[in-house]
C-alpha cells in the first residue's frame, strides 16, 4: 500500500437528490448545516488523469491528521481540526483497457479550500478531498 495525501478533483453522487455532483457544485442542497450530504465517488481526476470507479468496496471514518495541519498552517481552532474524514475504498480504472485498482479516497466534510482551482465559489462548504492510499 503506498500513501500519497495528494488532493483529486472527484465527482460524486449525492444522496440528496441529484445524482452526481462535482467540488463546484452547489453543495448542501435541502441541509441546514450547509454541507452536502457525501455520497460515493464516481470518478476522479489525480494527476491529470480521469479514474472511473467501478465499484465500492468500503467505507468508513477516521481521524484526519490535524496535528500536520495545525502545525503548517498554524491553526488554532483544534476541535475544527480534529474532525473526520470519510474514507472510500474503490476499485477503478484509468480506461477500458486499463487495468483495475485499488485506491483509497479521503474527504473532509466542511473544508474551504478544494485545493482545485474550479472558478466557482459557491460561498457553501465543499468535501476537500484526497487520494490517500493506492494498493500496490
Amino acid at each position: 500500500m503506498r500513501r500519497y495525501e495528494e488532493p483529486i478533483e472527484v465527482r460524486q453522487s449525492v444522496l440528496a437528490g441529484r445524482s452526481s455532483a462535482t467540488a463546484g457544485d452547489v453543495p448542501g442542497a435541502g441541509r441546514e448545516d450547509g454541507c452536502a450530504p457525501l455520497g460515493g465517488p464516481e470518478a476522479f481526476v489525480w494527476r491529470g488523469r480521469l479514474y472511473v470507479v467501478r465499484a465500492v468496496l468500503d467505507r468508513w471514518q477516521e481521524r484526519r491528521p490535524w496535528w500536520r495541519d495545525a502545525r503548517e498552517q498554524g491553526s488554532g481552532d483544534v476541535l475544527t481540526d480534529a474532525r473526520e474524514r470519510q474514507v472510500w475504498r474503490v476499485e477503478a480504472s484509468a480506461g477500458r483497457c486499463a487495468g483495475v485498482g485499488v485506491y483509497d479516497l479521503g474527504a473532509d466534510p466542511g473544508a474551504l479550500d478544494t485545493g482545485l482551482d474550479t472558478g466557482l465559489d459557491t460561498g457553501l462548504d465543499t468535501p476537500h478531498w484526497r487520494l490517500l492510499r493506492v494498493a500496490d
